[in-house]
């Protein structure tokens, strides 16, 4: 899942990636899985191996430039 960048309170929370993979099997989860709590691949009950990916880009400075 994808959550986009947004701003709250004057903090900038950036534009991340959440993945979620089997601790059994190491395979992704999915939302039916996760709302199951069981993983489709292994027939285990998963516990939870959570990936996130943090897009990082500049801030422009603000203020004028020379």
């Amino acid at each position: 899942m994808i959550i986009e960048a947004q701003e709250i309170n004057g903090i900038i929370i950036p534009r991340h990636e959440v993945s979620l993979e089997c601790s059994n099997c190491g395979m992704e989860v999915d939302a039916m899985e996760y709302a199951a709590n069981k993983c489709s691949d292994c027939g285990h009950d998963w516990d939870e191996i959570r990936h996130i990916a943090i897009h990082v880009t500049s801030v422009p400075a603000s203020g004028q430039s020379a």
